[in-house]
């Protein structure tokens, strides 16, 4: 995706507008407002009408994101607010996202790498607002894996090369969603009067470690060992009753396969589990809901009353590590899937994850 430019600046337009003034009397107020008029409709055709605030000072979540969607409106041009601003749609929200990278698929928004400098802080000011600490180390990172596939293929990956969107006009009363989504990252943060859901989140990673200036990192190791923990706690007869019949070689209900749940819960129950085992079902969905800012989310999946309504199950490996090893978490509200699978630009396997909201997808406006 290519940043719209304004076909004149007020230069050009002044030089080409030049027979108008020899045409015109020298003297004549008609020929400078003339021009006048033509530069001032050049300026509202290239500049958003949205204006830059101070938003350190407000503590509400809702008024905070507002406030900072709106900072990054300000920073664009009328053409670029208009592909940024997109109905809240059903077919907007379902339809816009993928786990391909970008050139493979067309992402609502514009993408990072495609926004000024000014509107590259303002948006990254944005998506740091909807995460947890947590959530931003895991955004972050991922992007960073992007950035190291970008050395093997520059013209595919980056971590720049991901969109934002917003699905309706950010408000701090109206439904509205800020949507960022690219090859291995992708996440709907709802609002409605205060924070809905962060909602489907996409998270994947290719390599699954690295090394580079002598740090490294693991995006998705929070994951991957919270499930290995999980399933190491389970006796056989767990084990046994844990596994799914099928193979799994990705999530079920990816992009645009909203909705795709099983019809009956299959795996192991929560209430068979100690209070140890609990806690270890407990840190798997941490590893993903408390990557959200305000959502609540966490909160209602780990009640009691939904964990004895929540069940566990894997598929073809418990080890989280063999290519189609799958795990799943299955409540009444969450569900998360965990996908082992071959490696695409390296030949070492990579991740494929995704955590929904069975209720509160695209916070919760639409009935997938």
């Amino acid at each position: 995706m290519f940043k719209l430019k304004p076909l004149f600046t007020k230069t050009s337009l002044l030089i080409n507008t030049s027979l108008l003034v020899l045409m015109t009397s020298c003297g004549s107020s008609d020929s400078n407002n003339t021009i006048d008029d033509l530069v001032d409709s050049e300026t509202e055709e290239t500049e958003s009408a949205y204006t830059y605030a101070d938003c350190s000072e407000l503590t509400v979540q809702v008024e905070l994101m507002t406030c900072l969607a709106e900072n990054l409106l300000s920073t664009l041009t009328t053409t670029q607010v208009d592909t940024m601003l997109n109905d809240l749609t059903e077919t907007n929200a379902t339809e816009s996202w993928s786990n391909l990278p970008v050139g493979s698929f067309n992402y609502n928004g514009i993408l990072i790498d495609d926004l000024s400098d000014e509107a590259q802080e303002a948006a990254e000011a944005l998506l740091d607002a909807a995460l947890s600490d947590q959530g931003n180390q895991t955004m972050e990172e991922i992007r960073l894996a992007d950035e190291y596939l970008s050395t093997f293929d520059g013209n595919v990956y980056g971590e720049d090369n991901y969109a934002v969107a917003f699905l309706g006009t950010p408000s701090t009363d109206e439904p509205w969603i800020v949507e960022f989504a690219g090859h291995h990252y992708t996440f709907f943060a709802s609002y409605n009067a205060e924070p809905v859901s962060l909602t489907p989140n996409f998270v994947a990673v290719e390599p699954v470690t690295w090394t580079d200036g002598g740090e490294t990192y693991s995006p998705m190791a929070q994951h991957q060992e919270a499930l290995v923990a999980l399933f190491d706690s389970l006796d056989s007869g767990q084990l046994a009753t844990a596994l799914l019949p099928d193979v799994y070689d990705d999530v079920l209900v990816g992009p645009q396969d909203d909705g795709n749940y099983p019809e009956e819960q299959e795996g192991l129950s929560v209430t068979e589990l100690s209070d140890a085992q609990r806690e270890l079902v407990i840190a798997v969905i941490e590893a993903y809901a408390g990557d959200a800012n305000g959502t609540g989310q966490f909160a209602n999946y780990t009640s009691d009353e939904q964990l004895d309504l929540t069940y566990i199950a894997y598929g073809s490996y418990p080890d989280i590590t063999t290519q189609d090893s799958y795990a799943r978490i299955d409540g009444p509200n969450i569900w998360i899937e965990f996908t082992v699978q071959g490696g695409v630009v390296f030949s070492d396997n990579h991740y494929h994850s995704i955590w929904r909201d069975k209720e509160l997808d695209y916070g919760g406006n639409f009935d997938l």
